[in-house]
């Protein structure tokens, strides 16, 4: 059996579309989950700040 010459030089375009499509999916995923845990991460500051000034208050009572 024999191989075409043709077809090992199309297997770094295949690769490439396969990493492109790749990467484009990774974005689209990890994106939105970044974007819900800075809103997370924002909503717990803000519980930090206000159980650090209660601390504050007991301590300096």
């Amino acid at each position: 059996m024999t191989r075409f010459k043709g077809s090992t030089e199309w297997t770094p375009i295949y690769m490439l579309i396969v990493f492109v499509i790749a990467a484009i999916l990774i974005f689209t995923l990890v994106k939105p989950l970044l974007r819900n845990a800075s809103n997370v991460a924002g909503g717990n500051l803000q519980e930090a700040r206000q159980f650090a000034s209660s601390a504050m208050w007991l301590v300096f009572k």
